[in-house]
């Protein structure tokens, strides 16, 4: 039996193509490969912050192509193509650590590359061993001479030899009815998690631009860190905070802030580190605050 390759999952954003031009979804998500029971891959995306899934896509097995933007600056910017039409969904990488993109699609390519073999599909259904804890992908039918019996493959089977039961026994739980339990279970409700504050939901482009349009000196002053070419015009920032690259700067920050960085990074900047700086985003900002209006009295 061929089996399938093992799930894939990492950090990854959405991105929209309008035109000729990829814009990112600034929102943080996970972007998961796997082989379902029959043999279909199926690529799903949702957010961080959520379990719900937003992109589910099937693909027939061989058909998956999941191909790198070469004209990305970053080459970290890739799409599903869908064979047959001119559909592209397209996602970045947001895993921090760049060098491990390759081991990614290496895993991805094995993914790509599965195909089934011509009794798997019977396999499926066959019932599976004893020690098998996960759950079935399919409930297999034992003939009891002109009599079928529902059997849940998970369970140790019983032998032919031992002698029939004139009892009546319990049917094992119906895939209906497990579902119901989980639709259940998921409504109760929980404990409302605090939102993280990330660098991400704070530097937006949708924050930042009309701040820069109110202050021009402040505008001015960072347009020399730009690439040459983005240099020429003022408004070209506004496409920069848009694209791939500065949420990927944006994401990297964030992580090393996380495993805190902060002080150094505050260093970095030309202020004086302090403890708040080792508590997240929130107060790497407010040391970033402290130190400014510092520097404001001094000046006075």
């Amino acid at each position: 039996m061929n089996r399938p390759p093992q799930d894939v999952e990492f950090k990854a954003g959405k991105a929209k193509l309008t035109g000729t031009t990829v814009t990112s979804d600034s929102r943080k998500g996970y972007l998961k490969f796997g082989v379902t029971p029959e043999g279909l891959t199926c690529v799903q995306w949702r957010p961080r912050d959520s379990s719900a899934y937003e992109d589910e896509f099937y693909f027939a097995p061989g058909e998956l192509k999941f191909v790198k933007v070469a004209a990305c600056k970053t080459g970290r910017m890739y799409y599903l193509n869908f064979s047959g039409s001119d559909q592209k969904e397209f996602y970045w990488l947001q895993e921090a650590n760049v060098e491990g993109d390759a081991k990614i699609e290496k895993a991805l390519r094995v993914i790509e590359s599965y195909i089934p073999d011509d009794d798997d599909e019977e396999q499926m259904v066959v019932d599976t061993p004893p020690t098998t804890t996960t759950a079935p992908a399919a409930t297999a039918i034992k003939q009891d001479n002109s009599q079928q019996q529902p059997k849940n493959p998970s369970i140790n089977e019983v032998s032919q030899s031992q002698p029939k039961s004139t009892t009546t026994t319990t049917p094992p739980p119906s895939a209906t009815n497990l579902d119901f339990i989980k639709d259940l279970f998921s409504n109760l409700p929980t404990q409302p998690k605090q939102p993280q504050i990330t660098l991400g939901k704070i530097l937006t482009a949708e924050n930042l631009i009309p701040f820069l349009k109110e202050n021009p000196e402040i505008k001015k002053s960072l347009i020399q860190y730009l690439p040459e070419e983005y240099q020429k015009d003022d408004n070209m920032i506004n496409e920069v905070l848009h694209s791939a690259q500065f949420l990927q700067s944006i994401e990297t920050l964030d992580y090393a802030i996380h495993e805190g960085h902060g002080p150094e990074i505050v260093s970095l900047l030309g202020y004086e580190p302090s403890i708040a700086s080792q508590r997240g985003v929130e107060g790497f900002l407010t040391n970033i605050q402290e130190g400014t209006n510092k520097k404001k009295n001094n000046n006075k």
